[in-house]
């Protein structure tokens, strides 16, 4: 089993972690909220209403913010496979609400410009997934010869 981690100076704080959750809970329930909230007007274009589903949507929404952040963190502390495990699959889940709520909205997208959107949207993915392999490679490269924690010296490649 590997060592439990410390998590940095910052993460420990309770202040600091009751600020992240907080925050992160308020933008998802915000983000879930606001697919209640327009709608397509008559004229074609998006329009704002207010819907009571949108209080709903918003708790839903901070509360999942704050189990992410409780579930990161009991991860953290236990590092057992089990609770990575779960940080995973809880992930996954967000994601897949976080795609789902990018996706809904494109059903106002008018049926004419609809293939110009996702072809843009396609591009868009491709792009940003290239600049995120960059920075990954980058990242392993600058690191490569960086000592492991603990250690004074850097690995030596004979």
């Amino acid at each position: 089993m590997p060592p439990p981690a410390h998590p940095t100076e910052a993460a420990a704080d309770p202040l600091f972690r009751r600020v992240v959750a907080v925050a992160s809970g308020l933008a998802l329930g915000g983000m879930l909220a606001s697919l209640a909230l327009f709608e397509r007007a008559p004229h074609g274009k998006l329009a704002f209403r207010w819907h009571w589903a949108a209080i709903p949507l918003l708790a839903f929404g901070v509360l999942l913010g704050l189990r992410f952040w409780s579930v990161l963190w009991q991860a953290q502390l236990e590092n057992t496979p089990g609770s990575r495990t779960r940080l995973r699959h809880f992930s996954l889940v967000l994601g897949t609400i976080a795609i789902a709520s990018f996706l809904y909205p494109m059903r106002y997208v008018q049926a004419a410009q609809r293939f110009d959107v996702f072809m843009g949207l396609g591009l868009a993915i491709i792009v940003l997934s290239g600049f995120g392999w960059l920075l990954v490679k980058t990242i392993r490269l600058v690191s490569a010869n960086e000592p492991a924690d603990g250690e004074s010296e850097p690995p030596s490649n004979p």
